[in-house]
């Protein structure tokens, strides 16, 4: 039968450097527990959002809209946003099933290539994600994380500013390139708005669940599904209700916006051709 660790140090005398040192280091182990403990970790998530700036976030910033409406409102947004993925995941697996139908059997697959450009542009994301990342570290406002346009407090750190518009444009610059490599990466036709309402409906979910639940549990304002933006044309108990119908028309508008750029603009179509580098079978 194995001894208690206690039992061992029973006989020891009080002033003996041994039990000293037990003590210390159980002094120490708590303190090494406590950097982990709850509390560090939510200060970390949103310690840093300051609820003085308008829209950041807040006790009246989370009761800006009456519980009767918001449970409204996300109850029908939910509603649509499951519809709208089910239909549109219905529509899109019909046509890929017709797609399937229609191609060659004896058609071989053809063989992946690297890029200079694909390895570019792959460095360039983890760059600016990494960047992203350790700018929220820095101010504790790791919770901006989960935000779709990255909302940052008006207090920025050097260089915060210029990450958030290479994000944004990386929006446009990386479908266009994976248009343009082909392959598995293909753009369904102008006509086509499944895939759009797919969009809409993952963007009503995400928005109406997960970001509202975390907003309303840390008074957080992830984009501003608690209370609007000063800046908000629509300022006002229904501005949810615009921004839906607004953010649905500009998701779709950019998704057919990018197959417009890429079939219309000649240089998007061409220029990544100086970066390819010899192709090579991938096993």
């Amino acid at each position: 039968m194995l001894r208690q660790p206690a039992s061992l140090l029973a006989g020891v005398p009080p002033w003996s450097d041994l039990l000293r040192d037990s003590e210390g280091e159980q002094e120490r182990q708590p303190r090494a527990m406590a950097r982990y403990s709850l509390g560090n970790l939510l200060d970390w998530l949103y310690g840093g959002v300051d609820p003085s700036f308008a829209g950041n976030g807040g006790p009246e910033c989370a009761a800006f809209l009456t519980p009767q409406q918001r449970l409204l409102e996300s109850l029908v947004f939910l509603t649509v946003g499951v519809l709208e993925i089910l239909v549109s995941l219905r529509m899109i697996r019909r046509q890929l099933h017709s797609r399937e139908e229609g191609n060659h059997p004896a058609q071989q697959p053809q063989a992946k290539q690297e890029s200079l450009g694909k390895n570019l542009l792959l460095v360039a994301l983890c760059l600016t994600f990494g960047l992203e990342v350790g700018f929220k570290f820095a101010t504790r406002t790791v919770i901006y994380l989960l935000n779709p346009c990255h909302v940052v407090t008006m207090l920025q750190l050097p260089f915060e500013v210029e990450i958030y518009y290479i994000q944004h444009v990386m929006l446009y610059v990386v479908p266009i390139y994976l248009l343009r490599k082909g392959g598995i990466y293909t753009a369904e036709p102008l006509s086509n708005f499944w895939w759009a309402l797919l969009s809409t409906g993952m963007m009503f979910v995400y928005h109406f669940s997960i970001l509202q639940i975390l907003g309303l549990v840390t008074e957080v304002n992830l984009n501003n599904m608690l209370c609007p933006a000063i800046s908000d044309p629509f300022y006002g108990p229904w501005y949810r209700i615009w921004a839906s119908g607004h953010q649905t028309i500009m998701t779709m508008a950019h998704g057919k916006l990018v197959i417009l750029f890429y079939s219309a603009v000649p240089i998007f179509k061409y220029s990544v051709d100086l970066l390819r580098l010899p192709s090579k079978k991938i096993d």
